[in-house]
């Protein structure tokens, strides 16, 4: 049975609905690129699933290209679940993943916590 989870706390006012949210990553043997990610695709009620699924790199990128939208999220100390930065596409020889620079570090995506 899927859990579902309410949509997050917002932080600001008026922010973009997403189409998945974030909540952990995987990084290559080197430890040196994310390889993979925990998502959860957000439905028209604004729940997700808390066991969300695994997405590498290269498929989160292609669906950036797509127009798809992905937004960090973390736990607070009282459990509830805030949203944090967007992502970008920030290419140099190859895609890579990145928050949207804001005045926040704790929801960068190597702030989240390991899957």
């Amino acid at each position: 049975m899927e859990v579902l989870e309410n949509q997050p706390e917002k932080s600001g006012e008026k922010m973009p609905q997403y189409d998945y949210y974030v909540s952990a990553v995987d990084y290559n043997s080197d430890e040196t690129h994310i390889a993979k990610l925990r998502v959860h695709p957000i439905k028209a009620d604004g729940k997700f699933s808390l066991a969300g699924e695994l997405m590498t790199r290269p498929q989160i990128v292609e669906l950036i290209g797509k127009k798809k939208t992905f937004c960090t999220i973390f736990q607070k100390v009282d459990k509830s679940w805030k949203e944090g930065a967007k992502l970008e596409i920030f290419p140099v020889t190859t895609n890579y993943l990145k928050t949207k620079k804001d005045s926040s570090e704790r929801d960068n995506l190597e702030n989240l916590p390991r899957i």
